[in-house]
């Protein structure tokens, strides 16, 4: 064997020798820091110095047994200076001893050296806390831009920043799917009469995924008696055929919805409720022709039996027609349509606007409910059951074909 040959040899097993040593001395420290305690994790430190992990782990400890970790954390961004979690670790620490300069340079390295999620975030609610509003708008405009997953936390710091649906408007970035989380937040924490224009922008362009949180704005608008931004949101559900209905137009007189119940109740927003109320079976009728509503006499002495919000413009008269039969049962069928107004005070009924003749056709008959708008930019249509003094609870079916909605002759109410 010539002398460079064996020389090669000799340095070979040399360095198999130092990666075996090393091996061994990363196995004792890992052993080491996985038993998670204090004394373990020195040691491991000792071991393999080098390790950033091993010394941020360290001032975890170190600060929970509240000794000072700051030593160990600027180690651990000295080895690993492009681990954004260290800087944010070390920006932390300065905000709570109060050197708010310092604290933010370490969160802007952090950004520097990790432009994800994580250190926007971190700035955001940094500049939130210190009350740095300008460039809390603008971290969270990026954070958002970089998000995933729950944005209940931020979408929570910004109506805590501001109060104006707006401002936080203008913090969003240009996308759809964040635009949408936001009003849903807002639906769902009660707040939908801050998303009214939010509910139009979206409404527009609306996707078949997005129509039931719509309709959710709708009804809790209606609730709230804000009319007007509900029935922009229906219509533009009607336009896009996301829901299988014709615009409402009240100055046109178009006011009802499914009048011909041609599709089965949404039993939301401007389309028919119904509920399952003990003695009153609702449903559509055999021949597939409006709706059928059986009464076994065990129904309470007064109950809304098909009910509708209606949408109406100022200073008009209405009139609404129905055609309808009544099958089987006796007497007095209780049965009336009733035009309702806002509940103003909430110990009183709704204000009632009109009433029908009780309903007493055998055949096919048709009626018809004029009334006068007022001032009011919205009513119930309600078709109600209410038991005569003197009478017995009514039994039987009453069979609804057709409920239109047109401008009354008479003229305007003004």
């Amino acid at each position: 064997m010539s002398i460079a040959r064996w020389i090669v040899s000799l340095l070979t097993l040399c360095g198999l020798m130092v990666l075996a040593w090393y091996s061994v001395l990363l196995a004792r420290a890992d052993i080491s820091s996985r038993e998670n305690n204090l004394a373990a994790l020195r040691a491991a430190v000792e071991l393999v110095p080098a390790n950033a992990a091993y010394h941020a782990l360290l001032a975890e400890h170190l600060e929970a047994a509240g000794a000072n970790p700051d030593r160990e954390l600027e180690v651990a961004t000295s080895l690993s200076p492009y681990e954004s979690r260290y800087w944010i670790r070390r920006g932390f620490r300065a905000e709570l001893e109060q050197k708010f300069d310092e604290s933010e340079r370490y969160l802007l390295e952090a950004y520097q050296v990790d432009r994800g999620f994580d250190p926007r975030s971190a700035l955001m609610n940094y500049y939130f806390r210190r009350g740095k509003l300008p460039q809390f708008w603008k971290s969270t405009r990026e954070a958002l831009d970089m998000s995933y997953g729950n944005l209940d936390p931020i979408f929570r710091l910004c109506i805590a920043a501001s109060d104006n649906p707006a401002i936080i408007r203008q913090a969003l970035p240009p996308r759809r799917d964040i635009l949408f989380d936001f009003f849903t937040y807002l639906i769902t924490h009660g707040q939908g009469e801050s998303a009214a224009s939010i509910a139009r922008e979206l409404a527009t362009s609306a996707q078949p995924e997005e129509v039931d949180i719509l309709l959710n704005y709708c009804g809790a608008q209606l609730v709230h008696h804000n009319g007007g931004s509900s029935l922009i949101v229906w219509n533009a559900l009607c336009t896009r055929r996301l829901i299988p209905f014709a615009e409402l137009s009240p100055s046109l007189g178009r006011i009802v919805t499914n009048g011909d119940f041609a599709a089965l109740p949404l039993q939301r927003g401007y389309d028919w409720r119904y509920g399952s109320d003990a003695g009153v079976a609702v449903g559509p009728m055999d021949a597939a022709e409006g709706l059928a509503i059986d009464l076994n006499g065990k129904q309470p002495d007064g109950i809304s039996l098909i009910s509708q919000e209606i949408p109406l413009s100022p200073g008009k008269l209405y009139t609404i027609k129905y055609d309808y039969r009544l099958a089987g049962g006796s007497g007095d069928s209780g049965l009336h349509w009733v035009v309702q107004g806002p509940r103003s005070d909430a110990r009183e009924g709704n204000e009632l606007m009109a009433i029908s003749p009780v309903l007493a056709a055998q055949d096919w008959d048709n009626g018809t409910v004029t009334f006068s708008s007022g001032q009011r930019d919205s009513a119930s249509l309600v078709l109600e059951y209410r038991r005569m003094l003197g009478t017995v609870r009514w039994s039987g079916k009453a069979q609804i074909r057709r409920v239109i909605s047109s401008l009354s002759p008479l003229g305007s109410d003004k």
